[in-house]
């Protein structure tokens, strides 16, 4: 039996349509956690009688708080993060359907690999019927093909070109959330977490598919592929502010970096990685604040960099976001 106690950090609101099938998921695992800790958005559905039958049903601890004011994805997230007292923190969607080796087999990553700070799966895409699609997480990401080159400093490098870790299939060590809270409120909780996690350490990929991440209209986050035209919309609307907005979110995670405490620090060659992740926003940010021949030759200039191969997730899309 592992020594480490794990806690599930759930967040909910008006999800009486999907919460049952995940609660019995959960109640289904090889390793049962010891502790549910769920806050609720305000929910005004059945999402607090629903929770409330299940944790007199299980076994293990389920504590339920309810916020008397919105906080909205990432602080309530943010909130059962902070108030779960495990040493290894899953992180749970309301929607989903786990399967019956998640935790055992996220346990086991851990007790594996004892540096790691995080450790997250593949999943199945269902649709809002819980049936499988023909993707997987990986696959919508493009994780799965790049798999090998996921190791070492390669990780942030990866990590601060595009997103891959969802947080559904996502758990941390307890002992490395000082430094995840308080979670920006420009940041995504997982990009924050996994970015924050292999500037310092690294995480495990785990192979296997361990849920069902079903995909619906009236979920907060969730991975669809734009198309052209809508790529070319965002890149069009794009304005000087965001681009401002974009570096200064990227500097609170280079400063939380920065303010980590022995013995966990980012080496060298990571810290010189956030560096030239930054300067990249920022020439960028310049380029969208002037017009014509300087623009042209902000962009040309950065091109030669190699900064927007290496740092953006479609190259060339933001180049021509760039130029427009």
């Amino acid at each position: 039996m592992s020594s480490l106690r794990i806690s599930i950090a759930m967040c909910t609101f008006n999800g009486a349509r999907y919460l049952r099938e995940q609660l019995s998921s959960i109640a289904s695992q090889s390793t049962l956690p010891d502790e549910v800790v769920v806050c609720d958005d305000g929910s005004s559905d059945d999402t607090i009688q629903i929770l409330s039958m299940f944790a007199e049903e299980v076994a293990f601890d389920v504590r339920i708080f309810v916020n008397e004011e919105r906080l909205g994805v990432i602080k309530n997230f943010e909130k059962a993060i902070g108030l779960c007292d495990g040493d290894i923190i899953a992180l749970c969607d309301q929607d989903d359907i786990w399967k019956s080796h998640k935790l055992a087999k996220l346990l086991e990553a851990f007790q594996t690999d004892q540096e790691a700070i995080y450790a997250f799966s593949d999943a199945e895409m269902a649709d809002e019927a819980g049936n499988p699609l023909d993707q997987t997480l990986w696959d919508a990401v493009g994780l799965r093909t790049d798999l090998a080159k996921f190791s070492g400093q390669r990780q942030l490098e990866m990590l601060l070109r595009k997103s891959l870790v969802t947080g559904a299939t996502l758990a941390f060590r307890a002992s490395f959330r000082d430094l995840i809270l308080p979670i920006p409120t420009e940041w995504m909780h997982d990009l924050w977490i996994a970015s924050l996690g292999s500037a310092l350490s690294h995480g495990i990929p785990v192979p296997e598919t361990l849920l069902l991440y079903r995909r619906h209209a009236a979920q907060a986050c969730g991975w669809r592929t734009k198309t052209f035209r809508q790529v070319c919309e965002i890149s069009l609307s794009a304005s000087a502010e965001e681009s401002w907005r974009k570096v200064e979110q990227f500097r609170e995670l280079h400063q939380r970096v920065l303010s980590a405490p022995a013995p966990i620090r980012a080496s060298a060659e990571r810290l010189q990685l956030l560096k030239q992740k930054e300067l990249h926003l920022m020439t960028r940010a310049e380029t969208r604040s002037t017009t014509g021949i300087s623009r042209v030759a902000k962009v040309l200039s950065e091109l030669r960099t190699g900064r927007y191969k290496r740092f953006s997730e479609s190259s060339w899309y933001s180049i021509i976001r760039d130029l427009c």
